[in-house]
C-alpha cells in the first residue's frame, strides 16, 4: 500500500488577502501624493486667504475622511498624537464658528483662514491612513514630490532673480508710469505710496518662487536641505554596486539639487531659514553617529558620516561667503540680525496683549490683520500678517487650548520616537518609474488647472514653459525620493525640527508649504513606529464621536461660502455687457455674499448712494445710503481703512456741499477708524480736522497733539503726516 500523499492546507482568507494586490490602497496613496504637488506649490498667502486653496482643501478633506472612517471601521489602533490633532482641529473649528456667529471679522478671510489651517491635519490623517505594507512606496512618492517642488521653486526663483527682476527694474527706470499701469495702480509721483512702490521694485531682489514671501520659500527649502544633507554621509551615496552611470546620475542629482536649493535659500536672506538649516546640519553628524546600523536602511558610516556631514556644514558656510563676496548676499543680512530680533519682540509683545484679551478662542482665523492694528506698538517698524512664531500664532488665532493641543501632538510624536526604536526596515519596494512620471504629470497639470480657477494665476508663459522642465524633474526626484525613503528616522525627525525651528521666528504655521515640513515627517515617523507602547484601541464611544466629528467637518465645509469666489469671477467681466439696471441688480446680489469682491462692490454701492444723497437729497436716498454704509461696515467689521476712506469721502462731500450731516458722519467714521487703529497718525489728524470743523476745538486739539506725537515716532513713511496736512493742523488750538 503506497504512502498517502500529504494533503495541502486549504488557503485561508487572510492569505489570499495578503497576496491580493492592494489596488484601492495604492490608488489612495497615489491620490495623496498627487495632491501634495499643488499643495507644495500653493498660490501666494494672500490669495490662499481669499479662497484660492478651497479645491485643495476639499481633496485633502475627502482623503482624510476616507482614511479616518476606514480606520474606525477596521478598529485600527490610534495614538495619543492622533487624538491631539483631532482636538486641535475641532477647537480651531469652534474658534471659527464663534467668530462667524459674532460677525466679528471678515467672513471670507475667517472661513479660508480656518480651512487653510485645517488642511495640515487633513494631510496628516490622510498619510496616517496609508497601509503599513505600502509605507515605503508612500514615502518614495511623497519625497519625490517634495524634491520636485524644491527643484521647481528654486528654478522659478532663480529665473526671477537673475532675469525677471532686473528687467522690471530697467522698465521702471525707463517708464515708471507704464509699469504702474500694467500693475493696475495709479500713484502720483512724490507721494509716500509711490515712493514705497519704487522702493519695492528697485530694492526688493529676494526670490519668492510661486509664493508671496521669502520666508515661505525658505521654510520649504531649509527642511528639504536637511533631508538631502542626510544622503551625503549615507553609505548608499558611496556604494559601489550598480552601474557607474546610475551612481553618477544619483550623485549629480543629489549634489545639484542641494546646491540649487542652497543658493536659493541664501538669496532669500531668511535668517530663520538659514539658522534652522545650519543648526540641523551641525546636529546631523551626532544624530547619525548615535544611530544604530539597521539592515535595509542607509546607516551611518562611522567616521565618514562625521567627516561628510562636517563638509556639508562647511560647504554651506563657504557658499554663504562666496555669495557675500559676489554681492548676491548683503552684509545687512548679518549686521541687521539684532534689529530683526527687535522687530520680532515688538510682534510678540503685541501678540501677548492680544492673547491676554482673548485667551480661550483667540481673535479667530483669518482675523489677525484686522485686530493687530489695535495692538500694534506706536514705534513698530512693520505691519505683519502673522506673529512670526508658531506658538503665538496658534494662541492668537485659536486660543491657548489650541496651542496646548498642538504641543501635545508634538509631545506625542516625540514620546513614540523615544519609547521604541522606529522601524526603518520596511521592504524596499522598487517603484516603477511610470507611476512616478504620471504623478509628476498629473500633479503639475492639477497645479495649472487650480491656478487658472483662482484669482491670482501665475504667468501663462512661465507656467507652460516650466511644464516640460518640471517633468524632467521627475527623473532625479524619483531616484532621490527612493533613497530619502530609506533614511533613518532620526534624520526625518531632524528635518521636522529644522522646520519647527524656522517657524519659531518666521510666519507660516498656517500655510501648507512651510507647515507641512512638520506635519508630514510627523505622520511618517508615527507610521514607522512599532510596538504597542503609547498606542490604544479606541473605545466604541470614541469611534462614534470621531465619526460624528468628521461628518460635522464635512457639513461645515459644504456650508462655507467658498462658492461666491467662482460666481463673482464669472460675473464681474460681464458687467459692461449688461444693461445698467441688470448690472446694478447683479452687483447687489454679489454684494450679499462674502466673496473676495463683496467689500469692493459694497464700497461702490455705498459711494454711489452717498453722492446721490449729496447732490439729489431725499429721505429715500438718505435711507439707501445709510443701509449701504451699514452693509459695508458689516462686511468689514474690523477694517480701519474702510472707515477711514469712507470718512474721507464724507468729509470731502461736506466741504463741497456744506451739509452738516456729512460732517457728523465723517467725524463718527474717523472715530471708528481711530478705535480700530489707535497708533495711526493720519486717522488722528483727519479726526482733528473734522472735530475742528464741527466746533469741538478741545477734542480737536487733543487729536492734533496725538497725531503729531505718533508722526514723530512712527518709522512708516506711508503713515507720516504730509506737510500739507501739517499746515492744515496748525490753526487748531491757536486761539485758545
Amino acid at each position: 500500500m503506497g504512502r498517502k500523499k500529504p494533503t495541502s492546507r486549504p488557503p485561508r482568507a487572510e492569505d489570499s488577502a495578503e497576496r491580493r494586490p492592494p489596488v484601492f490602497s495604492f490608488l489612495f496613496l497615489f491620490a495623496a501624493a498627487l495632491l501634495s504637488i499643488p499643495t507644495l506649490l500653493l498660490p501666494p498667502e494672500g490669495a490662499a486667504r481669499d479662497g484660492d486653496a478651497f479645491p485643495l482643501v476639499f481633496g485633502w478633506l475627502f482623503l482624510a475622511g476616507v482614511g479616518v472612517l476606514s480606520a474606525l471601521l477596521s478598529g485600527r489602533k490610534v495614538r495619543a498624537a492622533d487624538l491631539a490633532v483631532l482636538l486641535l482641529l475641532l477647537w480651531s473649528g469652534l474658534a471659527w464658528i464663534r467668530l462667524k456667529a459674532a460677525h466679528a471679522g471678515n467672513l471670507l478671510h475667517a472661513a479660508n483662514g480656518f480651512w487653510t489651517f485645517a488642511l495640515m491635519p487633513f494631510v496628516y490623517f490622510a498619510l496616517r491612513a496609508v497601509p503599513a505594507r505600502l509605507r515605503r512606496a508612500g514615502e518614495t512618492f511623497l519625497f519625490a514630490a517634495l524634491v520636485g517642488a524644491v527643484l521647481f521653486e528654486s528654478t522659478v526663483s532663480l529665473y526671477d532673480y537673475f532675469v525677471t527682476a532686473p528687467a522690471v527694474r530697467a522698465q521702471f527706470r525707463a517708464d515708471p508710469e507704464k509699469l504702474l499701469r500694467e500693475s493696475g495702480m495709479s500713484l502720483e509721483k512724490g507721494t509716500p505710496e509711490y515712493d514705497l512702490f519704487a522702493k519695492r521694485v528697485l530694492d526688493s531682489a529676494e526670490p519668492i518662487g510661486t509664493y508671496g514671501l521669502t520666508n515661505t520659500l525658505a521654510g520649504l527649502l531649509a527642511p528639504a536641505l536637511v533631508l538631502l544633507a542626510g544622503l551625503f554621509p549615507a553609505e548608499g551615496f558611496f556604494r559601489r554596486s550598480g552601474s557607474s552611470r546610475r551612481r553618477l546620475f544619483f550623485r549629480l542629482s543629489v549634489g545639484g539639487t542641494f546646491l540649487l536649493a542652497g543658493l536659493t535659500l541664501l538669496l532669500t536672506k531668511s535668517r530663520a531659514g538659514c539658522l534652522a538649516f545650519l543648526a540641523a546640519a551641525a546636529a546631523l553628524p551626532m544624530i547619525l553617529l548615535a544611530g544604530r546600523r539597521a539592515r535595509g536602511s542607509l546607516p551611518a558610516a562611522g567616521r565618514k558620516a562625521a567627516l561628510v556631514s562636517g563638509a556639508v556644514l562647511l560647504g554651506g558656510v563657504v557658499l554663504a561667503g562666496a555669495a557675500l563676496r559676489a554681492g548676491l548676499l548683503d552684509r545687512e543680512v548679518f549686521s541687521e540680525a539684532k534689529k530683526s530680533l527687535g522687530y520680532r519682540l515688538d510682534y510678540w509683545t503685541s501678540a501677548s496683549r492680544m492673547i491676554a484679551d482673548a485667551p480661550l478662542f483667540g481673535v479667530g482665523p483669518g482675523n489677525f490683520q484686522n485686530v493687530y492694528p489695535r495692538y500694534i506698538l506706536p514705534d513698530a517698524a512693520e505691519t505683519i500678517a502673522d506673529p512670526h512664531n508658531f506658538a503665538f500664532e496658534y494662541a492668537v488665532l485659536f486660543g491657548l487650548p489650541a496651542l496646548v493641543f498642538f504641543l501635545l501632538f508634538l509631545a506625542g510624536v516625540l514620546r513614540v520616537l523615544c519609547a521604541a526604536p522606529p522601524n526603518d526596515r520596511a521592504p524596499d519596494e522598487k517603484i516603477p518609474f511610470l507611476p512616478t512620471l504620471l504623478l509628476f504629470f498629473g500633479g503639475y497639470s492639477l497645479y495649472l488647472v487650480l491656478n487658472f480657477l483662482t484669482s491670482a494665476p501665475s504667468r501663462l508663459s512661465l507656467l507652460l514653459g516650466m511644464a516640460p522642465v518640471f517633468l524632467l524633474f521627475a527623473f532625479p526626484a524619483a531616484l532621490i525620493g527612493r533613497f530619502l525613503a530609506r533614511l533613518p528616522s532620526a534624520v526625518l525627525a531632524l528635518a521636522a525640527a529644522a522646520g519647527l525651528l524656522n517657524l519659531c521666528a518666521a510666519g507660516g504655521i498656517g500655510y501648507p508649504p512651510t507647515a507641512l515640513a512638520v506635519w508630514i515627517p510627523a505622520a511618517l515617523l508615527l507610521n514607522r513606529a512599532q510596538g504597542p507602547d503609547a498606542e490604544t484601541k479606541a473605545p466604541r464611544a470614541c469611534r462614534l464621536l470621531t465619526a460624528a466629528a468628521w461628518i460635522l467637518i464635512f457639513a461645515l465645509y459644504l456650508t462655507t461660502e467658498f462658492y461666491p469666489v467662482l460666481t463673482e469671477k464669472t460675473l464681474l467681466p460681464r458687467l459692461d455687457e449688461m444693461p445698467p439696471g441688470e448690472a446694478a441688480l447683479a452687483l447687489t446680489r454679489a454684494a450679499e455674499g462674502s466673496g473676495r469682491h463683496s467689500i469692493p462692490i459694497r464700497w461702490a454701492l455705498c459711494t454711489m448712494a452717498l453722492y446721490d444723497e449729496g447732490y439729489l437729497p431725499s429721505p429715500e436716498r438718505e435711507a439707501a445710503w445709510r443701509a449701504a454704509k451699514e452693509a459695508l461696515y458689516a462686511a468689514a467689521p474690523g477694517s480701519a481703512s474702510v472707515r477711514g476712506e469712507m470718512a474721507d469721502e464724507e468729509f470731502a462731500l461736506y466741504e463741497a456741499t456744506g451739509k452738516r450731516l456729512f460732517l457728523d458722519e465723517a467725524a463718527a467714521s474717523y472715530a471708528a477708524a481711530v478705535d480700530l487703529f489707535p497708533t495711526n497718525a493720519l486717522y488722528h489728524a483727519a479726526r482733528a480736522m473734522a472735530l475742528h470743523a464741527a466746533g469741538d476745538d478741545e477734542k480737536a486739539q487733543s487729536e492734533k497733539a496725538e497725531a503729531l506725537r505718533l508722526d514723530a515716532i512712527t518709522p512708516h513713511q506711508d503713515r507720516k503726516l504730509p506737510d500739507e496736512l501739517k499746515s492744515l493742523l496748525t490753526p487748531i488750538g491757536i486761539n485758545e
